[in-house]
């Protein structure tokens, strides 16, 4: 009766078999398909978390400026109990601030711009927006880099400006700036007038964001009430928690207490943008696993040629009581054994390359911005997984060319 093979000598000939007569464990026809495993996994988790990066730091800009999330009317018509709301969504562990969103004409000396006007409380709105908050590091992206908002006058007749807005206009700080509204609503002799109001220039800020910083102002909440035409309402309420990782989950949450509002996160606030981060990022994964799946091919190959070699080796194992799945076991064993070699490979190599740019900060956009990283597990959890599946599907034609393999016929040609 012939002996079933165990487990153990299964695995002892496929070690045998993928490191063949090499002192490195791996023979020279299966090294060209260990590096491609290797710098396919070590390029698929490099790109997954430089895109991560781009998400994260983009996210930190926009909520630096903007909020995390903001609370709204389904009609996009105004709030006029957002004091009670607010005081509920602060009871919750969040901070809130009501905010009027205007667009007004800003002339300065001898130039006018149009600009994205925000009125603001200036004592709850600086836990929302931190670009509001003077920067102490030469360094960072965002905060104030010229006044403050903190000055009592500023609730009164201030403005901070955008650096590139304030750039166009040619203000600094203490100059006056004029808000005019775009709608003509004003009797007099001459006929209906725009609203205007002189304001003193009081902060100057960046945000982080070009676009940000050439069109975005803030001024106290009366002022752009005054000019949207409001008693005591609002547009907007922007919350934001402790933290901003959970947005989604913290938006669910809330929209359970606001049923009637309409509550969303900061990647609504540019959703083009956003979305095409996401597309750029799935793109560049679908790319670069090709690199994966050449490694593949030369894996199937490989495999072909080492069963072709070893027809009659194998042929005698068949005779000595090896079936075919055995065999089918023995090749899916070598084949997983290599993958996992290379896959530890590029995730030591992608380690080391994501943590020397993270601490010594090597590769730079340019002079202030600096190439961001961000690991995440689940891109780990997928690629391996990948990884796998990529190398299963590899060998399936191998797997096949083993049941061709007659060992009587073997054994009587070798006699």
């Amino acid at each position: 009766m012939k002996k079933v093979p165990g487990n153990s000598s299964i695995l002892f000939l496929a070690r045998k078999y993928l490191s063949g007569r090499s002192r490195i464990g791996v023979s020279k026809s299966h090294i060209l398909t260990l590096c491609g495993i290797a710098l396919g996994v070590m390029a698929l988790i490099t790109v997954s978390s430089v895109m991560n990066g781009f998400r994260s730091d983009i996210r930190e800009r926009i909520i630096s400026t903007l909020s995390e999330m903001r609370l709204s009317a389904i009609d996009a018509g105004s709030i006029s109990n957002y004091r009670e709301i607010v005081s509920k969504i602060n009871s919750q562990g969040y901070q809130a601030s009501p905010v009027v969103r205007s667009e007004l004409l800003l002339r300065g000396r001898n130039q006018s711009t149009p600009a994205l006007v925000f009125g603001i409380d200036p004592t709850t709105h600086v836990q929302i927006s931190p670009v509001l908050n003077k920067r102490t590091d030469n360094d960072a992206v965002h905060g104030i880099i010229a006044g403050s908002i903190e000055n009592p006058d500023f609730a009164e007749r201030g403005i901070a400006l955008g650096s590139g807005l304030a750039a166009e206009l040619g203000l600094y700080i203490g100059d006056q700036v004029q808000l005019i509204s775009p709608v003509f609503n004003i009797p007099s002799p001459f006929g209906l007038l725009p609203k205007i109001q002189v304001v003193e220039v009081m902060a100057i800020f960046a945000a982080g964001m070009p676009e940000y910083d050439q069109s975005y102002a803030f001024v106290p909440l009366k002022i752009a009430q005054s000019f949207a035409g409001y008693q005591d309402a609002v547009d907007l309420i922007e919350i934001r928690s402790q933290n901003p990782e959970k947005s989604k989950q913290h938006v669910k949450s809330l929209q359970g207490m606001f049923s009637g509002y309409k509550i969303e996160d900061w990647s609504s606030y540019d959703a083009s943008l956003y979305g095409a981060i996401r597309f750029e990022k799935f793109l560049m994964f679908i790319i670069l696993m090709f690199m994966f799946i050449i490694a593949s091919f030369n894996l199937t190959g490989s495999l072909l040629k080492l069963i072709s070699f070893k027809k009659n080796e194998l042929g005698l194992l068949k005779a000595l009581g090896y079936k075919d799945k055995d065999l089918r076991r023995l090749f899916l064993v070598q084949a997983m054994m290599l993958c996992t070699l290379g896959i530890i490979i590029g995730l030591i190599l992608s380690g080391v390359l994501l943590y020397i740019q993270d601490r010594n900060q090597i590769v730079k956009l340019d002079e202030t911005i600096v190439l961001p990283v961000q690991i995440q597990l689940s891109d780990y959890i997928l690629v391996i997984a990948v990884s796998y599946l990529l190398t299963w599907i590899s060998i399936l034609l191998p797997l096949k060319r083993l049941n061709k393999i007659n060992a009587v016929e073997l054994i009587r040609r070798a006699t």
